[in-house]
């Protein structure tokens, strides 16, 4: 126990930080209904399952609906340190491999690009 204690004091902090994912999608075209399916039976069922492995530790899906008719979807990802980040791809490759092989869920046949653009992406370390 001393030789663990010894060595978790000796990583650096941002080695023990907390790591966040943030990628800011704009549903195009009014294609609320297939974006929002797509995530909720790809993105956060991968999730689910991403948490009970330990491969990430939180997840959330947030829509914002705005008055002018545009929809914007918040996707975040928490992992519990930065070597669990920097395994991400792996694990997740790992992970649909298993629970979907014969590809994502689409609702009337689109295709992520025909329902939404990922404006932005963001890496957040925690405390």
């Amino acid at each position: 126990m001393r030789i663990v204690l010894i060595y978790t004091l000796l990583l650096p902090v941002s080695a023990l930080a907390e790591i966040f994912t943030i990628d800011f999608v704009k549903v195009l075209d009014g294609n609320d209904e297939e974006a929002i399916y797509y995530y909720e039976n790809n993105w956060k069922r991968h999730r689910i399952e991403a948490v009970s492995r330990n491969y990430i530790i939180s997840y959330q899906l947030l829509v914002k609906h705005s008055e002018d008719g545009q929809t914007d979807i918040l996707l975040i990802t928490g992992y519990a340190s930065k070597s669990e980040y920097e395994k991400r791809e792996e694990n997740f490759r790992e992970l649909m491999g298993e629970t979907r092989s014969d590809g994502p869920r689409l609702m009337n046949g689109k295709k992520p690009e025909d329902f939404r653009e990922v404006v932005d992406s963001a890496i957040y370390v925690g405390d």
